[in-house]
């Protein structure tokens, strides 16, 4: 026996699988506890329950008498332990306590036991001393009794959750750094930790509040603000960074890319309330059932919430936040709780370019909008569709949907059909959507007059927003005719028949490149913003201009090609290494559009503040880093040179014009030299016949007559 004992200790490979077997020990026990549960749950816990309850009341008893228990009190306990069982039964089974996964416990369930304990307890203590007439039952028992079976039952189950969460293997997936020690990183870690098939791995916190500095959430320590996070990427050498700030603005989120541009790591973030919210009223329904169901709001809440919905459109999360219901930190804990770690996105060049929000003034453009019919032309474009996604939120009375490209025009009418829950109403429908008012899409073309006066004819616009315009400028340089017949005849037409028809206000989208314009497209717009000033001196109609300068994604822009060329492997081709562009988010714009647009009066050109002009070169270098690549290592950016018409940077402001300020500070007034209307009805005159005739050659002189600081010189020699 002794030889045998020290083979035992000394023979290495023994004590090896020896070990490893005693370490499974306690996993397949949890294993095995576990598949009982499952397999009998609910008369497993029902029983078990009930064991509680017996042993509960015991331990009352033996505490009460320190151990020497009275044989009447024995008697007494066992006289009355059938109505303790019962009684404890039956607020278990109202609670519904034995639906709970004991693995899974949370606070909520503990709060559960709690109230179906003291319950139980209050009815027992009734039952006992007042129906059966026993006064002499001990006080002291009944509440050892109370602090036990609670401490059992939520002792019980917080075991069971142990096990799991510490005897099954830990993830070892891909290391990440959350940025945020909030509710909201709470909710990721403990996801996380409680699935054993999770891909990542938190290794810790930052954030900036000093008093976490050093704390742990769920094992993870908080390492400190995020200026440390540099030296974390150096030392713990994280594989993704996961911003769980709900409310993060792009300050913060360009201060951490910046942090993190050395290191060529991965970034991603919580979405915010309107990328998980839909404005659709079915599920908003829903989720404020969802909300009441989980106790952060009332069904009261919830009515006031959609009825505001219903004037204003939007979101139901967004109108419980604005009503003061629940706060926004709160709403998206709960919304990522329930999507989980998978709806983390990668942060974007939207992101790092989001400006502090427009105060729109909401009653000025509502009072602008409401009861009326409004027409917008190239509504399937990404200026127009957005005009119209933002319009429908002020309760026009029809919305008419003008372009010339069916799909793009049957995708946006689906969508504010759908958002609304009137997907089959047209024209003569009586929907039961949230803002109660007909959209009209009209398949047309500006230049077709017929179409514009049986347009308004029919629907009687009040408002036109005009965002229909060919805008590429290469394009335009080869097709110099096709831009004089939209960019001017066609925003001629438009001018005139809504002075016709006596609208209300035309509103008309420009660009900054009409500003010293070097392009045909550029120069035509020029000549479209001439031709809305002039009318407004002789018209009813109201006519304003809104000038601004690129928007991030929109339809042919430079981000959607360059990721396209990085999807291929490059390289993102750039036409000059210092070309530089403004560029402004599309809802951004949008918004100051209609803020202008309610408060002008007629003849002015509002120019949007762009910010700072942004190197293109700059903007691909980070396109490629956000894709997760090494710009000029992994993928290359080629420069190409300057294309015809094209600018090295754009300006806001002619040198001509006058400045003025106006009430809100990202929008300015440009006071051009007039331009006489019998000049302008001449060019137009002139340029009827060059479209007519096709003649190419006579744009550039005719341009130049009304826009003597057009500098493009001349057409491509293979048009002429």
């Amino acid at each position: 026996m002794h030889k045998i004992i020290r083979y035992i200790l000394t023979n290495s490979s023994f004590s090896h699988y020896f070990g490893k077997y005693m370490n499974r020990i306690p996993t397949r026990m949890y294993d095995s506890i576990n598949d009982f549960l499952v397999k009998n749950r609910r008369p497993a816990v029902i029983f078990v329950h009930l064991i509680h309850t017996a042993l509960a009341n015991y331990l009352a008893f033996i505490i009460r008498f320190e151990s020497a228990v009275p044989s009447h009190y024995k008697q007494m306990m066992l006289t009355y332990l059938p109505v303790l069982l019962i009684t404890r039964l039956i607020f278990y089974v109202k609670d519904k306590l034995y639906q709970d996964i004991w693995s899974y416990s949370s606070v909520n369930d503990m709060l559960k036991i709690m109230r179906s304990s003291i319950l139980g307890s209050i009815t027992f203590f009734v039952t006992v001393r007042y129906l059966f007439g026993n006064t002499s039952y001990p006080i002291s028992v009944y509440i050892l009794d109370l602090m036990l079976i609670t401490s059992i039952a939520g002792g019980s189950r917080l075991f069971i959750r142990v096990l799991r969460e510490y005897l099954h293997p830990k993830p070892t997936g891909k290391k990440i750094l959350l940025i945020g020690a909030g509710d909201a990183g709470e909710i990721i870690v403990r996801d996380l930790k409680g699935n054993p098939n999770s891909s990542y791995e938190p290794i810790g916190f930052l954030d900036d509040d000093p008093y976490k500095k050093g704390l742990v959430i769920r094992g993870v320590p908080i390492f400190g603000p995020i200026s440390l996070l540099p030296h974390i990427i150096e030392e713990r050498r994280p594989e993704e960074i996961l911003i769980t700030m709900p409310s993060a603005d792009a300050s913060t989120i360009r201060r951490i890319y910046e942090l993190c541009k050395p290191y060529n790591i991965s970034i991603k973030k919580l979405p915010g309330i309107e990328e998980l919210l839909s404005g659709n009223v079915a599920v908003a329904t829903k989720l404020g059932q969802h909300l009441v169901d989980a106790n952060l709001v009332t069904e009261e809440d919830v009515k006031e919430a959609l009825q505001l919905q219903r004037k204003e459109g939007g979101r139901l999360g967004s109108k419980l936040v604005k009503l003061g219901y629940i706060s926004e930190d709160m709403l998206i804990a709960f919304l990522n709780k329930q999507f989980g770690i998978s709806h983390m996105k990668p942060i974007s060049l939207e992101d790092l370019l989001q400006r502090e929000p427009v105060r729109t003034d909401i009653e000025s453009v509502s009072k602008f909008i409401k009861g009326k019919t409004v027409l917008v032309t190239g509504a399937g474009g990404s200026i127009g569709s957005e005009l119209c996604r933002q319009i429908k939120k002020y309760n026009p009375s029809n919305m008419v949907l003008l372009d010339r490209y069916e799909n793009t025009l049957f995708k946006i009418d689906l969508e504010l059909r759908s958002s609304n829950g009137n997907g089959s109403d047209h024209e003569n429908g009586n929907g039961n959507g949230a803002s109660h008012y007909k959209i009209i899409p009209v398949i047309g073309d500006v230049t077709d007059i017929t179409t514009l006066e049986y347009v308004f004819d029919r629907y009687k616009p009040q408002i036109i927003f005009h965002a229909a315009a060919h805008k590429h400028v290469p394009l335009m340089e080869f097709n110099p005719v096709e831009a004089v017949r939209n960019n001017i005849l066609g925003t001629r037409n438009l001018v005139d028949i809504a002075s016709k028809y006596m609208a209300e206000s035309f509103v008309m989208i420009s660009t900054d490149k009409a500003v010293n314009p070097t392009s045909v497209m550029g120069a035509t717009k020029r000549i479209a913003e001439f031709l809305t000033i002039t009318r407004n001196a002789s018209s009813k109609t109201k006519y304003t201009t809104v000038r601004f300068g690129n928007v991030l994604g929109s339809n042919g822009s430079v981000v959607p090609i360059f990721t396209e060329q990085i999807k291929h492997g490059g390289p993102l081709t750039v036409t000059h290494p210092d070309i530089r562009r403004y560029f402004m988010l599309i809802p951004e714009a949008v918004q100051l559009v209609l803020l202008a647009s309610s408060s002008g009066n007629g003849g002015e050109i509002f120019v949007l503040d762009m910010g700072e002009p942004i190197r293109i070169g700059d903007l691909a270098e980070n396109l490629i880093r956000l894709s997760g690549f090494i710009p000029n290592k992994e993928i290359k950016i080629q420069y190409t040179g300057l294309r015809p018409g094209e600018k090295l940077y754009e300006e806001l402001f002619d040198k001509s014009e006058k400045i003025i300020p106006t009430f809100h500070q990202k929008l300015r007034i440009a006071v051009p030299n007039r331009v006489s209307e019998s000049d302008i009805n001449a060019c137009l005159m002139e340029f009827e016949n060059i479209v007519n005739n096709y003649s190419v050659e006579d744009i550039i002189p005719s341009i130049t007559k009304i826009v003597p600081n057009f500098s493009n010189g001349q057409i491509p020699a293979t048009l002429l």
